[in-house]
């Protein structure tokens, strides 16, 4: 006759590490998104600024060549 208690706790061990690799995994997941989320945001902020300075230089620049003062 088969072991069935054996076999529960056996398998009742696998299933409690399977669950914990896979909060582990969870974890890892939301940490790796949340540092992506700040690097797409730091991303947007280098290239919203260059923009910016960009945008200031050239404004600069016409306003000089017509002898504006800005």
């Amino acid at each position: 006759m088969a072991d069935y208690k054996a076999m529960y706790y056996y398998l009742a061990g696998r299933m409690a590490t399977a669950v914990e690799a896979l909060d582990a995994t969870t974890g890892a997941l939301i940490e790796i998104t949340e540092k992506m989320k700040d690097a797409q945001r730091a991303t947007e902020e280098m290239f919203m600024n260059s923009e910016e300075a960009a945008i200031s230089m050239i404004e600069g620049k016409l306003y000089k060549d017509n002898g504006d003062e800005k």
